[in-house]
């Protein structure tokens, strides 16, 4: 993560120097806006609380899309309550519709891939869009045995950190989509990287996103980058920094715009640093 907000600040530096956008800087503008998925972190509600949580998040960002999470969280195989997963399954699909985007994310959850396959076929009879990390992120061997098995697409990457594993996860098709953290694996350079070697074997990369202010930097990666998902995703932020960009970033339906401004786009940095404190060495 250092590594990457340095990258980012020299980016930034660059870009308004050049006076071009991030994705100006990393290959060239190809996409103005950004369609998203909201993903909900939670694993402590019942299916009927996360059903009234994950529309909470599509009432106050209009997305067509969602993400929740099944399991435990690296809980060989055990649920984060007894018959969570089972019941929250059909009844997002039932909730929201035929049209809208379903994702779910295990987060390591299922040691067994015989378990991760049974989820998996649940998500498949809901026609969800895709399946992360069923199994432990570092055992290739599991993931794999789930990917041949199922027809949902699998994604992998959030918590890899190394170049070589990414290359091999993608020569031997572990999964099915590329999910490199742009903060967790070192930013926009090496994850742009990552999604040219995806891009060799037909395969789309969509990356995962820690929070915060890092959707600005998911929108430029999405703005220039040609092989990407359907949906990327969004954990909001636009109402805590969508103003500090000219024009302010927006959502309209469903998708974010890309920021326009040279750099990382913020309009006026003064503004943002108004009452800050000045620390000497």
């Amino acid at each position: 993560m250092p590594v990457a907000l340095v990258e980012f600040a020299i980016l930034d530096l660059l870009g308004r120097m050049a006076n071009k956008s991030l994705g100006e800087l990393l290959g060239g503008v190809i996409r103005h806006t950004m369609p998203f998925y909201v993903a909900s972190g939670r694993r402590d509600t019942t299916p009927e609380q996360e059903i009234d949580y994950l529309k909470s998040l599509v009432a106050e960002t209009g997305a067509k899309g969602i993400k929740y999470r099944v399991g435990g969280r690296m809980s060989r195989n055990a649920d984060a309550l007894p018959g969570r997963t089972e019941k929250l399954i059909p009844l997002t699909r039932k909730t929201f519709g035929d049209k809208f985007a379903i994702h779910a994310d295990a987060n390591s959850s299922y040691d067994d891939p015989a378990q991760a396959i049974r989820v998996g076929r649940m998500l498949e009879d809901i026609k969800a869009e895709f399946f992360e990390e069923p199994c432990p992120f570092d055992n290739f061997d599991t993931t794999k045995k789930v990917t041949a098995a199922l027809k949902i697409p699998i994604a992998l990457g959030e918590q890899e950190s190394s170049h070589w594993r990414f290359q091999a996860q993608i020569r031997d098709r572990v999964a099915d989509i590329v999910q490199p953290d742009l903060y967790y694996y070192g930013g926009l350079i090496r994850s742009i990287r990552v999604a040219r070697m995806a891009e060799l074997r037909d395969m789309p990369t969509t990356p995962h996103l820690s929070g915060g202010f890092g959707f600005v930097y998911s929108l430029h990666f999405a703005s220039c980058v040609p092989k990407i998902g359907p949906w990327q995703e969004y954990k909001q932020g636009v109402k805590t920094y969508g103003r500090w960009f000219d024009p302010p970033l927006r959502i309209t339906d469903g998708a974010l715009t890309v920021p326009q401004g040279p750099g990382v786009g913020i309009a006026e940095p003064k503004e943002i640093l108004k009452g800050a404190e000045l620390v000497k060495s």
